[in-house]
């Protein structure tokens, strides 16, 4: 199993004007029609986003990396001329990744699923799709799994494990 991404919401300490960090960051940029400001850090080109709120999101794939990346971008921010701190770091999101041995076929898996919870429509998307515990699982023909909506990357093993019980893989 391996983390694929990691979603974290930072909270400053006051609003940030996006105009103007727009125009004191080169590297920024307002996709259209979006209320957040795009940066990309180097350099591992970590995917930043920033809000008028005063929260900034942070993609990686190490959650050891978030308090340095959090404090990298906090430095650009004071460089300048903001006057703000971090406040709270949360992880929003988890992905992992894992494979499980699969002895039939998707089609064959959905039948026993509850509706309620599980589709498959492989002329649409090439996954079996199911959601509960409060996360997603993409589940395609090769046994590859992607869970998606974890707060920690802990939690990972048991919910692939209920999964692997509700279809019936042990």
């Amino acid at each position: 199993m391996k983390i694929a991404n990691i979603v974290a919401i930072v909270t400053l300490s006051s609003p940030l004007d996006l105009k103007f960090l727009h125009e004191q960051l080169s590297q920024t940029e307002i996709p259209p029609k979006s209320p957040w400001l795009k940066l990309r850090l180097p350099p591992d080109n970590t995917y930043i986003a920033f809000y008028k709120s005063g929260k900034f999101l942070v993609t990686t794939k190490d959650p050891e990396k978030l308090p340095l990346i959090a404090n990298q971008v906090l430095d650009l921010l004071i460089g300048i001329g903001l006057d703000v701190k971090i406040v709270d770091i949360k992880i929003h999101n988890v992905v992992v990744q894992d494979t499980i041995l699969l002895n039939t076929s998707l089609e064959a898996l959905i039948e026993n699923l509850d509706p309620r919870k599980a589709e498959f429509e492989p002329e649409q998307f090439p996954a079996l799709v199911y959601k509960d515990w409060g996360v997603s699982f993409l589940l395609f023909s090769t046994g590859k799994v992607i869970v998606s909506g974890l707060k920690d990357f802990n939690d990972a093993e048991s919910v692939i494990t209920r999964f692997k019980n509700v279809i019936g893989i042990r």
